[in-house]
């Protein structure tokens, strides 16, 4: 069986080929790829500023699609089923894994082959059914949606609470829901009208633009002059990330989410925290 891949041969070159199908282990599953997402990691990949990259690759990790074919021992799953692809597998057994840091697992193993591509295979303990009802254009934010709800548990959030999120960006967007899901209030900041838009169309308590000088003493004034229990930052901005401490309520949380690239450093007074 013949597949298409767009393979990433250096930064910003790619070609596309045709290749074998790759070829299932007894545990594994083909699955032909339907939808596939764009994370920035995958944009990194194709810059060159992700650091140790090597080329040839193939990128994408989050995809989804349907079952064409089974390993001999794979067990309950059929030809057809349509599935979402972790990035993963971790050993569930390690010092971090004990500590709930799945992401973190000293032992952890490829999952998946990147989704820019016609075919991939899969572990199954590395893939999950998609509902029926739900789009593959749905279902290829299993993997981003999971992070942020692994981000929002992480957070405490009361009902009632105020969350500020900063970044309306589709994590940002993500993480808005998530925690209104909490009972929070959630403010929403960029700097952009569209996904101040979207983020009040999707339910936000209040949107802010993010650019105004005032937009801490505009959150001051939303929040009895107290600031936000919770201020997840969802964009990868230094002038965010110390901003953030300023929004932030005595006592309050502040989640740094989003990746920092390039890295850099911020400037913080200790006495804040």
């Amino acid at each position: 069986m013949e597949m298409r891949r767009a393979l990433l041969t250096g930064p910003r070159a790619f070609t596309v080929e045709t290749c074998p199908a790759p070829e299932i282990g007894p545990e594994e599953v083909l699955i032909a790829i339907r939808t596939c997402g764009v994370c920035p990691s995958d944009v990194r990949l194709y810059t060159g500023t992700r650091a140790g990259t090597t080329y040839p690759r193939t990128v994408g990790h989050e995809w989804v699609g349907e079952i064409v074919a089974l390993g001999d021992a794979v067990k309950g799953y059929a030809v057809g089923d349509r599935v979402a692809a972790y990035v993963q597998r971790v050993c569930g057994m390690c010092r971090n894994c004990q500590r709930g840091l799945f992401n973190m697992c000293l032992n952890r193993l490829p999952a998946i082959q990147g989704g820019f591509q016609t075919m991939g295979k899969a572990v199954t303990q590395a893939i999950e059914r998609i509902p029926d009802g739900v789009s593959y254009e749905a279902a290829s934010f299993t993997e981003p949606l999971a992070c942020c709800y692994n981000g929002v548990s992480r957070t405490p959030i009361q009902t009632g609470d105020a969350v500020v999120i900063m970044g309306a960006g589709p994590i940002g967007q993500m993480l808005a829901q998530l925690a209104r899901l909490r009972g929070a209030r959630v403010i929403v900041l960029d700097l952009l009208p569209d996904r101040l838009a979207l983020a009040a169309e999707l339910g936000a308590w209040a949107t802010l633009n993010a650019g105004d000088p005032e937009v801490v003493q505009q959150v001051q004034a939303l929040t009895g002059g107290l600031g936000a229990e919770a201020v997840i930052v969802a964009v990868g901005s230094p002038t965010a990330e110390m901003q953030a401490l300023q929004l932030a309520a005595p006592g309050g949380c502040v989640n740094y989410f989003a990746g920092t690239y390039p890295a850099t450093t911020i400037a913080v007074d200790p006495n804040v925290i």
